[in-house]
């Protein structure tokens, strides 16, 4: 059984949410004296029959539980969607507008339900899962990463971020790291059997104990190339596994099965105990692997760029040739005035630079959306006038967009030719500060430049720039941008060659195309670990 979108009971009615990727890209993890990346990898999913077809989430995964009573697992997406394989569904809250995205769950000790739980500590119940408190109505210093639920099932506890504890019901409040000042953040938790303690997990691999969870070792004191994503305990032994975001499994008390290191699509996200020996490591993109006797018994799909948020930029307008007024007041781009914007040119033929940059917009729009990315456009007609420069800026912050680009057509001599990707130079004024996204504005430049040159045919531009790519400080879209940034001259609209280009619709799905293949090279870098 997969995904229903049938929510059995939540706790409030949610308003609204935003996800993002706590996974950093990385390479292979470092190999403490306790634990092994050795063994081949042994993906379960190759070994046994497929049980079912496989579901989709729209959503990038975020946890996994284990259902006892039936040797199960459940998983669950960001937006609260919830997928059985061998295990009841009792509901989901895959439906409901969220406040913030789901980053956790946990089963009841029977296996007839499950709780939810959000970023901001607002907890869901479903099957037997009683409601017992959240955080949902509380000012979090940090927002809540995780949460355990006590043996009996008669309680459950809440971590977040600065490793504040919160205990509901029968749970027991042993002590957090709330008042302490930490490496790195705290990314998870687990309850010992019986419920007398707890471990939190840091993501440099960090462990703190409390109550009568005992310490048999941690990654605190290496240098992981992998953060660090999550723990579980193992009943028979007493002690814990630590999994990396590449799949890198670190064993402390317990026994090394293998890892996936090295395997994943995206980045792992958690990793679950069945009733039995063994482990499961589960992926962002629904993958799961199953190690030392864990059976395998699904997985999910989802879209490439699932999760990610990209901000796409038309530049110009239709109406803006009507509007000098406004277009021509005067904005403050970040240590530079400029114009709120410009009516920008056109070919011989009269065929418009903003009617250009909003079909390639749109075509883009479509493309990266196909692949699961959420698509925030600066302008959805071509008949308005503007917005101004620093609004198109402040929409892509707003957005908390993984990704932006500002797309435009240039007025260059009339023998000059080709495309030019321009990223931001650092730019510090009393209005903005794009010092921090500098360097994965480079990094997105040169994916752009690469894709647009290859999906294109299109040359490096040999007026402007160098290789294809220029670094300004006299742009205020990017001045004033606080995610990564660039901004493309896709042709040359006043050489007779490129011009052809820029009126061919089949050209500018072709612009299009490499766009959204640089935009997704450069994100999906940032995904695979």
């Amino acid at each position: 059984m997969w995904q229903d979108r049938r929510v059995v009971r939540s706790e409030r009615r949610p308003r609204g949410r935003r996800w993002a990727l706590a996974a950093a890209a990385c390479a292979l993890v470092g190999l403490p004296l306790a634990a092994g990346i050795g063994p081949a990898i042994v993906r379960a999913s190759d070994a046994v029959p497929a049980m079912a077809p496989t579901p989709t989430s729209l959503h990038p995964l975020v946890g996994t539980a284990t259902d006892v009573g039936t040797g199960g697992y459940w998983l669950v997406a960001s937006d609260g969607g919830v997928f059985s394989f061998g295990a009841p569904f009792y509901g989901s809250a895959g439906s409901l507008p969220l406040v913030r995205p789901i980053v956790g769950m946990a089963a009841t000790a029977d296996g007839g339900g499950y709780w939810l739980v959000a970023s901001d500590g607002g907890v869901f119940t479903f099957g037997d899962a009683r409601f017992f408190g959240s955080t949902g109505g509380m000012v979090l210093n940090r927002p809540v990463v995780g949460m355990a639920a006590t043996a009996d099932g008669g309680g459950y506890w809440l971590v977040a971020s600065d490793g504040g504890v919160f205990s509901f019901g029968d749970a027991r409040f042993f002590g957090s790291t709330g008042s302490m000042v930490l490496n790195r953040p705290v990314v998870g938790m687990a309850a010992s059997g019986d419920g007398g303690g707890y471990w939190l997990v840091a993501a440099d691999g960090g462990v703190f104990t409390f109550g009568d969870a005992r310490f048999f070792g941690s990654t605190g004191s290496l240098a992981l190339v992998a953060p660090v994503v999550g723990m579980a305990t193992d009943a028979g032994t007493g002690g814990y596994w630590l999994v990396a975001a590449d799949g890198g499994v670190f064993s402390f008390g317990a026994p090394f099965e293998g890892s996936s290191s090295g395997h994943l699509q995206r980045a792992a996200v958690d990793i679950s105990v069945p009733d039995g020996p063994g482990y499961r490591v589960v992926s962002a993109n629904g993958s799961v692997f199953a190690y030392g006797g864990a059976p395998y018994l699904g997985s999910a799909t989802v879209p490439p760029l699932a999760g990610e948020t990209v901000a796409i930029d038309p530049g110009h307008d239709g109406g803006n040739g009507a509007d000098a007024a406004f277009i021509g007041r005067p904005i403050d781009g970040g240590n530079f005035t400029e114009p709120c914007d410009t009516v920008g040119t056109e070919t011989a033929d009269g065929f418009s630079e903003h009617a250009f940059n909003f079909d390639v917009g749109t075509r883009l729009e479509a493309l990266l959306q196909a692949e699961g990315a959420t698509v925030v456009m600066t302008r959805t007609t071509d008949s308005g006038v503007g917005p101004c420069v620093d609004t198109r800026a402040a929409i892509g912050n707003a957005a908390g967009a993984d990704a932006a680009i500002s797309i435009h057509a240039d007025g260059g001599p009339v023998t000059g030719r080709g495309f030019d990707v321009i990223e931001p130079a650092p730019v510090v004024s009393p209005i903005s500060n794009n010092t921090a996204i500098v360097p994965a504005s480079a990094q997105l430049a040169s994916d752009v430049r690469t894709s647009f040159a290859a999906d294109t045919g299109e040359a490096e531009s040999d007026y402007s720039g160098s290789d294809g790519i220029d670094q300004r400080d006299n742009l205020g879209g990017l001045n004033l941008s606080t995610v990564p940034k660039v901004l493309i001259e896709c042709a040359n609209m006043q050489n007779s060659v490129d011009a052809a280009l820029t009126e061919s619709p089949a050209w500018r799905q072709q612009a299009a195309q490499g766009l959204a293949d640089g935009i997704g090279a450069y994100l999906g870098a940032t995904l695979v670990p």
